[in-house]
C-alpha cells in the first residue's frame, strides 16, 4: 500500500502523517517502503534518509532499492553520510550479494545495477523531467 500511495506523489500528501508514522515500524520493508514513498508524496528527502541508511546497514537486499530512491532524488551532498555510504559501496571489493560457496547468474546484474545506482546518486543525474521527486 505504502508503494502504491508513493506512486501517486504530491496527489497522496495528505497521507504523509500515516506514512511518517511507520517510519518506526518493526519490519524493516515496510519502513523502507514507507520512507520511499514519503519521499515521494512530500518531496522532503531529510526524514527518512536515517531510516533508508539503517535499512542498507542491517539487510543487504534492500540496497537495490534504497540506491533507486537516492537516485532519483539525487545529487547527494557529498558531504553527507549518505554520499560516504555510496562511496563505501563502490569502492567495496566484497560485493554486496556475494555468498560464500554460490553466485547466481542474477547476482552480477543486480551489483552492476547497484553500482550504477550509486554513481547515479552521487551525480544527481537521477532526476526525472516529470517533477517527480524519489
Amino acid at each position: 500500500a505504502a508503494a502504491a500511495l508513493g506512486a501517486l506523489g504530491p496527489q497522496a500528501a495528505a497521507v504523509a502523517p500515516r506514512l511518517r508514522g511507520l517510519l518506526g515500524h518493526d519490519e524493516l520493508w515496510l519502513r523502507v517502503d514507507a520512507a520511499i514513498a514519503l519521499r515521494k508524496v512530500s518531496g522532503r528527502t531529510e526524514e527518512s534518509t536515517e531510516v533508508l541508511l539503517d535499512a542498507w546497514e542491517k539487510n543487504r537486499h534492500v540496497r537495490v532499492r534504497v540506491a533507486e530512491c537516492l537516485a532519483r532524488t539525487g545529487p547527494v551532498d557529498p558531504a553527507s553520510t549518505t554520499a560516504q555510504v555510496l562511496r563505501a559501496e563502490l569502492s567495496s571489493v566484497r560485493r554486496h550479494n556475494a555468498l560464500d560457496g554460490g553466485y547466481g547468474s542474477h547476482d552480477t546484474y543486480e551489483d552492476e545495477k547497484l553500482l550504477a545506482l550509486c554513481r547515479q546518486a552521487l551525480r544527481g543525474t537521477g532526476k526525472t523531467g516529470r517533477g517527480s521527486t524519489a
